[in-house]
Protein backbone atom coordinates (compact mmCIF):
# COMPACT_ATOMS: atom_id res chain seq x y z
CA UNK A 1 0.00 0.00 0.00
CA UNK A 2 2.53 2.26 0.55
CA UNK A 3 4.85 1.42 -1.73
CA UNK A 4 2.44 2.66 -4.17
CA UNK A 5 1.39 5.38 -2.62
CA UNK A 6 5.87 6.02 -2.80
CA UNK A 7 5.61 5.36 -7.12
CA UNK A 8 2.57 7.42 -7.05
CA UNK A 9 4.54 10.25 -5.72
CA UNK A 10 7.62 9.40 -7.58
CA UNK A 11 6.54 9.27 -11.25
CA UNK A 12 5.39 12.98 -11.68
CA UNK A 13 9.06 13.62 -10.14
CA UNK A 14 10.40 11.40 -11.96
CA UNK A 15 8.96 12.74 -15.09
CA UNK A 16 9.13 16.36 -14.33
CA UNK A 17 13.16 16.03 -13.33
CA UNK A 18 13.49 14.20 -16.84
CA UNK A 19 12.25 17.32 -18.84
CA UNK A 20 13.87 19.87 -17.09
CA UNK A 21 17.16 17.38 -17.48
CA UNK A 22 15.90 17.38 -21.34
CA UNK A 23 15.75 21.15 -21.32
CA UNK A 24 19.11 21.80 -20.13
CA UNK A 25 20.95 19.60 -21.93
CA UNK A 26 19.02 20.67 -25.29
CA UNK A 27 19.78 24.83 -24.08
CA UNK A 28 23.66 23.24 -23.50
CA UNK A 29 23.83 21.74 -26.72
CA UNK A 30 22.06 23.47 -29.07
CA UNK A 31 23.78 23.85 -32.28
CA UNK A 32 23.85 19.67 -31.93
CA UNK A 33 20.38 19.91 -30.97
CA UNK A 34 19.20 21.87 -33.88
CA UNK A 35 21.27 19.84 -36.42
CA UNK A 36 20.22 16.51 -35.12
CA UNK A 37 16.41 17.94 -35.87
CA UNK A 38 17.10 18.88 -39.22
CA UNK A 39 18.82 15.32 -40.22
CA UNK A 40 16.28 13.71 -38.96
CA UNK A 41 13.34 15.54 -40.66
CA UNK A 42 15.31 15.54 -44.06
CA UNK A 43 15.39 12.11 -43.68
CA UNK A 44 11.65 11.54 -43.17
CA UNK A 45 11.11 13.19 -45.99
CA UNK A 46 13.50 12.16 -48.59
CA UNK A 47 13.90 8.47 -47.31
CA UNK A 48 10.82 7.21 -44.73
CA UNK A 49 8.35 9.03 -46.48
CA UNK A 50 8.94 8.11 -50.09
CA UNK A 51 9.10 4.15 -49.46
CA UNK A 52 6.92 3.94 -46.81
CA UNK A 53 3.44 6.07 -47.43
CA UNK A 54 2.56 4.28 -50.18
CA UNK A 55 2.98 0.86 -48.95
CA UNK A 56 1.15 1.63 -45.32
CA UNK A 57 -1.83 2.72 -47.46
CA UNK A 58 -1.91 -0.02 -49.70
CA UNK A 59 -1.96 -1.97 -46.41
CA UNK A 60 -4.57 -0.38 -44.74
CA UNK A 61 -6.89 0.02 -47.93
CA UNK A 62 -6.41 -4.21 -48.28
CA UNK A 63 -6.74 -5.32 -44.57
CA UNK A 64 -9.92 -3.47 -44.62
CA UNK A 65 -11.54 -4.72 -47.84
CA UNK A 66 -12.52 -8.06 -48.49
CA UNK A 67 -9.82 -8.43 -51.32
CA UNK A 68 -7.04 -8.91 -48.27
CA UNK A 69 -8.98 -12.92 -48.18
CA UNK A 70 -8.94 -13.04 -51.92
CA UNK A 71 -5.43 -12.05 -52.57
CA UNK A 72 -3.96 -14.52 -50.02
CA UNK A 73 -5.90 -17.23 -51.12
CA UNK A 74 -2.91 -18.51 -53.25
CA UNK A 75 -0.55 -19.04 -50.56
CA UNK A 76 -3.23 -21.32 -48.59
CA UNK A 77 -1.27 -24.71 -49.55
CA UNK A 78 2.11 -23.16 -48.44
CA UNK A 79 0.98 -21.19 -45.38
CA UNK A 80 -1.84 -24.10 -43.83
CA UNK A 81 0.52 -27.04 -44.68
CA UNK A 82 3.83 -25.97 -44.12
CA UNK A 83 3.33 -23.55 -41.62
CA UNK A 84 0.15 -23.86 -39.97
CA UNK A 85 -0.96 -20.69 -40.37
CA UNK A 86 -3.92 -18.62 -41.57
CA UNK A 87 -2.95 -17.44 -45.47
CA UNK A 88 -4.36 -14.09 -44.30
CA UNK A 89 -1.38 -14.20 -41.29
CA UNK A 90 1.14 -15.76 -43.27
CA UNK A 91 0.33 -12.93 -45.59
CA UNK A 92 0.72 -10.13 -43.39
CA UNK A 93 4.02 -11.94 -42.22
CA UNK A 94 5.54 -11.80 -45.96
CA UNK A 95 4.58 -8.45 -46.44
CA UNK A 96 5.85 -7.04 -42.98
CA UNK A 97 9.27 -8.71 -43.69
CA UNK A 98 9.70 -7.32 -47.16
CA UNK A 99 8.70 -3.48 -46.43
CA UNK A 100 9.39 -1.66 -43.03
CA UNK A 101 10.02 -2.62 -39.23
CA UNK A 102 6.53 -0.96 -38.24
CA UNK A 103 4.05 -2.22 -41.25
CA UNK A 104 3.14 -5.39 -39.21
CA UNK A 105 1.92 -4.16 -35.99
CA UNK A 106 -0.07 -2.01 -37.67
CA UNK A 107 -1.50 -4.18 -39.81
CA UNK A 108 -2.47 -6.65 -37.22
CA UNK A 109 -3.63 -3.92 -35.01
CA UNK A 110 -6.23 -2.86 -38.21
CA UNK A 111 -7.10 -6.87 -37.88
CA UNK A 112 -7.70 -6.60 -33.72
CA UNK A 113 -9.58 -4.06 -34.04
CA UNK A 114 -11.92 -4.87 -36.42
CA UNK A 115 -12.57 -7.98 -34.80
CA UNK A 116 -10.89 -10.67 -37.13
CA UNK A 117 -8.33 -11.59 -34.52
CA UNK A 118 -8.05 -12.27 -30.73
CA UNK A 119 -5.15 -9.53 -29.38
CA UNK A 120 -3.35 -13.42 -27.77
CA UNK A 121 -3.06 -14.00 -31.57
CA UNK A 122 -1.78 -10.87 -32.59
CA UNK A 123 0.51 -10.52 -29.83
CA UNK A 124 1.85 -13.77 -31.09
CA UNK A 125 1.86 -13.04 -35.05
CA UNK A 126 3.58 -9.56 -33.45
CA UNK A 127 6.63 -11.60 -33.22
CA UNK A 128 7.40 -12.47 -36.61
CA UNK A 129 5.88 -9.25 -38.41
CA UNK A 130 8.74 -7.42 -37.69
CA UNK A 131 11.32 -6.78 -40.18
CA UNK A 132 12.64 -4.34 -43.20
CA UNK A 133 13.24 -5.27 -47.04
CA UNK A 134 15.90 -5.92 -49.40
CA UNK A 135 16.11 -2.51 -50.32
CA UNK A 136 17.24 -1.79 -47.01
CA UNK A 137 19.43 -4.12 -46.48
CA UNK A 138 20.58 -3.71 -49.75
CA UNK A 139 21.97 0.05 -49.53
CA UNK A 140 22.39 0.44 -45.31
CA UNK A 141 24.25 -2.67 -44.89
CA UNK A 142 25.41 -3.91 -48.35
CA UNK A 143 26.44 -0.87 -50.53
CA UNK A 144 27.28 0.95 -47.48
CA UNK A 145 29.75 -1.41 -46.05
CA UNK A 146 30.64 -3.95 -48.28
CA UNK A 147 30.58 -2.05 -51.18
CA UNK A 148 27.99 -4.98 -53.03
CA UNK A 149 24.52 -6.01 -52.84
CA UNK A 150 24.81 -9.44 -52.28
CA UNK A 151 26.29 -8.91 -48.87
CA UNK A 152 23.32 -7.33 -47.65
CA UNK A 153 20.72 -9.84 -49.14
CA UNK A 154 22.51 -12.02 -47.57
CA UNK A 155 22.14 -10.32 -44.45
CA UNK A 156 18.44 -9.69 -45.57
CA UNK A 157 18.05 -13.76 -45.66
CA UNK A 158 19.24 -14.36 -42.67
CA UNK A 159 17.25 -12.30 -40.40
CA UNK A 160 14.25 -13.48 -43.31
CA UNK A 161 14.46 -16.93 -42.29
CA UNK A 162 14.40 -16.42 -38.15
CA UNK A 163 11.04 -14.91 -38.35
CA UNK A 164 10.12 -17.57 -40.21
CA UNK A 165 11.26 -20.25 -38.53
CA UNK A 166 9.61 -18.10 -35.50
CA UNK A 167 6.39 -18.21 -37.71
CA UNK A 168 6.50 -21.83 -37.76
CA UNK A 169 7.02 -22.26 -34.14
CA UNK A 170 3.83 -20.24 -33.50
CA UNK A 171 1.48 -22.15 -36.09
CA UNK A 172 2.41 -24.98 -34.34
CA UNK A 173 2.60 -24.36 -30.79
CA UNK A 174 0.08 -21.88 -30.63
CA UNK A 175 -2.03 -22.23 -33.51
CA UNK A 176 -3.31 -18.47 -34.30
CA UNK A 177 -6.80 -18.19 -35.81
CA UNK A 178 -8.73 -15.37 -37.77
CA UNK A 179 -12.29 -14.57 -38.53
CA UNK A 180 -14.00 -14.46 -41.65
CA UNK A 181 -14.08 -10.92 -43.25
CA UNK A 182 -17.49 -9.03 -42.97
CA UNK A 183 -19.42 -7.21 -45.19
CA UNK A 184 -18.24 -3.46 -45.27
CA UNK A 185 -20.48 -0.86 -44.85
CA UNK A 186 -17.79 2.01 -45.48
CA UNK A 187 -18.37 3.04 -49.06
CA UNK A 188 -15.32 2.46 -51.18
CA UNK A 189 -14.65 6.31 -51.32
CA UNK A 190 -14.88 6.82 -47.57
CA UNK A 191 -12.35 3.57 -47.08
CA UNK A 192 -9.56 5.03 -49.81
CA UNK A 193 -9.83 7.98 -47.81
CA UNK A 194 -9.77 6.45 -44.36
CA UNK A 195 -6.77 4.33 -45.46
CA UNK A 196 -4.49 7.59 -46.90
CA UNK A 197 -5.19 8.95 -43.64
CA UNK A 198 -4.03 6.13 -41.60
CA UNK A 199 -1.24 5.87 -43.62
CA UNK A 200 -0.12 9.79 -42.60
CA UNK A 201 -0.71 9.14 -39.19
CA UNK A 202 1.52 6.03 -39.22
CA UNK A 203 4.16 8.46 -40.59
CA UNK A 204 3.16 10.98 -38.55
CA UNK A 205 4.18 8.73 -35.29
CA UNK A 206 7.23 6.90 -37.01
CA UNK A 207 8.77 10.39 -37.71
CA UNK A 208 8.16 11.72 -34.40
CA UNK A 209 10.28 8.94 -33.25
CA UNK A 210 13.14 9.06 -35.52
CA UNK A 211 13.57 13.24 -34.84
CA UNK A 212 13.05 12.30 -30.97
CA UNK A 213 15.85 9.50 -30.78
CA UNK A 214 18.12 11.37 -32.89
CA UNK A 215 17.94 14.29 -30.51
CA UNK A 216 18.57 11.77 -28.20
CA UNK A 217 21.79 10.39 -30.05
CA UNK A 218 23.42 13.81 -30.46
CA UNK A 219 23.07 14.57 -26.61
CA UNK A 220 24.33 11.54 -25.60
CA UNK A 221 27.03 11.85 -27.98
CA UNK A 222 27.73 15.76 -26.84
CA UNK A 223 28.19 14.45 -23.49
CA UNK A 224 30.46 12.60 -24.44
CA UNK A 225 29.44 9.17 -22.74
CA UNK A 226 29.94 7.10 -25.14
CA UNK A 227 33.39 7.76 -25.58
CA UNK A 228 34.39 7.56 -21.86
CA UNK A 229 32.38 4.32 -21.90
CA UNK A 230 34.62 2.86 -24.89
CA UNK A 231 37.61 4.18 -22.88
CA UNK A 232 37.27 2.82 -19.79
CA UNK A 233 36.16 -0.72 -21.38
CA UNK A 234 38.63 -0.36 -24.05
CA UNK A 235 36.35 -0.95 -26.96
CA UNK A 236 37.15 0.18 -30.53
CA UNK A 237 35.38 2.53 -32.32
CA UNK A 238 32.98 0.22 -34.13
CA UNK A 239 31.67 -1.02 -30.80
CA UNK A 240 30.87 2.65 -30.43
CA UNK A 241 28.89 2.30 -33.60
CA UNK A 242 27.26 -0.92 -32.07
CA UNK A 243 25.88 0.96 -29.33
CA UNK A 244 24.17 3.58 -30.99
CA UNK A 245 22.84 1.01 -33.29
CA UNK A 246 21.03 -0.58 -30.76
CA UNK A 247 18.92 2.88 -30.50
CA UNK A 248 19.10 4.06 -34.02
CA UNK A 249 19.26 1.12 -36.42
CA UNK A 250 20.67 3.01 -39.46
CA UNK A 251 23.67 4.15 -37.52
CA UNK A 252 25.17 0.27 -38.58
CA UNK A 253 26.16 1.85 -41.55
CA UNK A 254 28.67 3.79 -39.68
CA UNK A 255 30.66 1.04 -39.15
CA UNK A 256 34.37 1.38 -40.25
CA UNK A 257 36.21 -0.93 -42.65
CA UNK A 258 34.91 -3.82 -44.62
CA UNK A 259 33.40 -5.73 -41.64
CA UNK A 260 32.91 -9.31 -43.39
CA UNK A 261 34.06 -10.76 -39.73
CA UNK A 262 31.04 -9.11 -38.35
CA UNK A 263 28.52 -10.19 -40.87
CA UNK A 264 26.69 -12.34 -38.15
CA UNK A 265 26.36 -9.75 -35.76
CA UNK A 266 25.51 -6.59 -37.81
CA UNK A 267 22.38 -9.49 -39.07
CA UNK A 268 21.68 -9.92 -34.84
CA UNK A 269 21.29 -6.49 -34.70
CA UNK A 270 19.03 -5.59 -37.41
CA UNK A 271 16.87 -8.20 -37.16
CA UNK A 272 16.15 -6.92 -33.22
CA UNK A 273 15.84 -3.01 -35.29
CA UNK A 274 17.01 -0.87 -32.27
CA UNK A 275 14.93 0.87 -29.46
CA UNK A 276 13.76 4.04 -31.85
CA UNK A 277 11.81 1.18 -33.98
CA UNK A 278 10.58 -0.91 -31.17
CA UNK A 279 9.21 2.36 -29.39
CA UNK A 280 7.20 2.63 -33.16
CA UNK A 281 6.01 -0.76 -32.63
CA UNK A 282 4.70 -0.41 -29.27
CA UNK A 283 3.53 3.14 -30.17
CA UNK A 284 1.00 2.12 -33.37
CA UNK A 285 -0.09 -1.74 -31.54
CA UNK A 286 -3.39 -1.34 -29.93
CA UNK A 287 -2.80 -0.92 -25.74
CA UNK A 288 -4.98 -4.70 -25.45
CA UNK A 289 -1.78 -6.12 -27.63
CA UNK A 290 1.00 -7.59 -25.08
CA UNK A 291 4.29 -6.63 -26.53
CA UNK A 292 6.02 -9.23 -24.28
CA UNK A 293 6.21 -11.78 -26.70
CA UNK A 294 7.64 -9.53 -29.08
CA UNK A 295 10.40 -8.62 -27.10
CA UNK A 296 11.09 -11.87 -26.20
CA UNK A 297 11.15 -13.01 -29.53
CA UNK A 298 13.46 -10.31 -30.67
CA UNK A 299 16.40 -11.77 -28.63
CA UNK A 300 15.64 -15.43 -30.10
CA UNK A 301 15.33 -13.99 -33.54
CA UNK A 302 18.53 -12.34 -33.24
CA UNK A 303 20.54 -15.44 -32.14
CA UNK A 304 19.08 -17.23 -35.12
CA UNK A 305 19.91 -14.48 -37.45
CA UNK A 306 23.37 -15.08 -36.18
CA UNK A 307 23.36 -18.47 -36.61
CA UNK A 308 22.06 -18.65 -40.30
CA UNK A 309 24.37 -15.99 -41.24
CA UNK A 310 27.19 -17.60 -39.82
CA UNK A 311 26.48 -19.98 -41.80
CA UNK A 312 25.83 -18.00 -45.72
CA UNK A 313 29.10 -16.44 -44.97
CA UNK A 314 30.95 -19.54 -44.41
CA UNK A 315 29.44 -21.12 -47.41
CA UNK A 316 28.97 -17.77 -49.99
CA UNK A 317 31.74 -15.38 -48.16
CA UNK A 318 35.40 -16.87 -47.35
CA UNK A 319 37.54 -14.99 -45.28
CA UNK A 320 39.63 -13.99 -48.03
CA UNK A 321 37.27 -11.40 -49.41
CA UNK A 322 37.92 -9.35 -46.85
CA UNK A 323 41.31 -8.63 -47.99
CA UNK A 324 39.67 -8.19 -51.58
CA UNK A 325 36.38 -5.85 -50.66
CA UNK A 326 36.04 -2.70 -52.09
CA UNK A 327 35.46 0.61 -51.32
CA UNK A 328 32.62 1.86 -49.59
CA UNK A 329 29.95 3.09 -51.99
CA UNK A 330 29.29 6.99 -51.86
CA UNK A 331 25.60 7.58 -52.19
CA UNK A 332 23.92 10.10 -53.84
CA UNK A 333 21.95 12.03 -51.93
CA UNK A 334 17.92 12.09 -53.14
CA UNK A 335 15.99 15.17 -52.52
CA UNK A 336 12.26 14.20 -52.21
CA UNK A 337 11.79 17.13 -49.63
CA UNK A 338 8.83 18.95 -52.39
CA UNK A 339 6.97 15.65 -53.35
CA UNK A 340 6.92 14.68 -49.24
CA UNK A 341 5.28 18.03 -48.57
CA UNK A 342 3.26 18.24 -51.32
CA UNK A 343 1.49 14.79 -49.56
CA UNK A 344 1.57 16.01 -46.26
CA UNK A 345 -0.70 19.11 -47.35
CA UNK A 346 -2.93 16.36 -49.00
CA UNK A 347 -3.60 14.43 -46.08
CA UNK A 348 -4.20 17.66 -44.57
CA UNK A 349 -6.78 18.65 -46.61
CA UNK A 350 -8.46 15.22 -46.45
CA UNK A 351 -8.47 15.51 -42.81
CA UNK A 352 -10.38 19.06 -43.36
CA UNK A 353 -12.80 17.74 -45.41
CA UNK A 354 -13.55 14.89 -43.51
CA UNK A 355 -14.18 17.08 -40.61
CA UNK A 356 -16.21 19.48 -42.47
CA UNK A 357 -18.41 16.41 -43.90
CA UNK A 358 -19.14 15.55 -40.16
CA UNK A 359 -19.98 19.05 -39.17
CA UNK A 360 -22.24 19.54 -41.58
CA UNK A 361 -23.94 16.01 -40.62
CA UNK A 362 -24.01 17.12 -36.83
Amino acid sequence: MYVKRILRFLKPCAALAAVMIGCCLTAAYAGQTAAAVKDAIMRCMNVMIPSLFAVTALSSLLTGSQLFSLAAKPLRPLARFVFRLPEELFMIMLISNVTGYPLGAKMLCELYRSGRISSRDASLMLCCCYGTGPAFYASTVGLALFGGIKEGLAVFAAAAGANLICAAFIGYVFRPEIKAAGSTEMPQGDLLTQSVLNAGRTMFTVCTFIVFFSVLTALTEASGLPDRLCAYFGASSNARVFMRSLIEISDISSLEGAPYGMMPLIAAVCSMGGLCVIVQVSALRDKDISLVPFLLSRLGCGVLTFGICSLIKKHLFPAALAADAGQKHIFVEMNNFVPSFCLIMMILLLNLKKTLAFSKRV
